[in-house]
């Protein structure tokens, strides 16, 4: 719990005074209550989903759950694939067109 509490505390701040966290778990009834006083914090997941946070303790437990105020970025090789191939594609048929060009145009 010391090494969730590093993280809560680096994630979401210092818990205020008179608020202790326990875990709610998966209970669909559970509402956590907003705080007008905490500074909004955005949390990362590592699927790249994007959680706003209106409470220390809501704050508490996404963080508790995996999700981290450092956004994960994740790599996008499919796009840097299709741009290569698209450029390569591009790139041959000018160079194939230009040789074919060339032939007719000695004759």
């Amino acid at each position: 719990m010391e090494q969730n509490l590093n993280n809560i505390e680096n994630s979401c701040g210092v818990a205020p005074e008179g608020i202790s966290y326990f875990d709610p778990g998966n209970d669909p009834n559970f509402v956590f209550a907003n705080d007008p006083n905490f500074i909004k914090v955005t949390l990362y997941d590592s699927e790249g989903n994007i959680a706003i946070m209106n409470s220390w303790f809501e704050c508490a437990h996404y963080v508790n759950g995996g999700w981290s105020n450092a956004q994960i970025l994740n790599y996008q090789g499919d796009r840097i694939m299709f741009l290569f191939a698209s450029l390569f594609a591009v790139i041959s048929s000018v160079y194939y067109f230009s040789n074919i060009r060339k032939k007719y145009v000695k004759k």
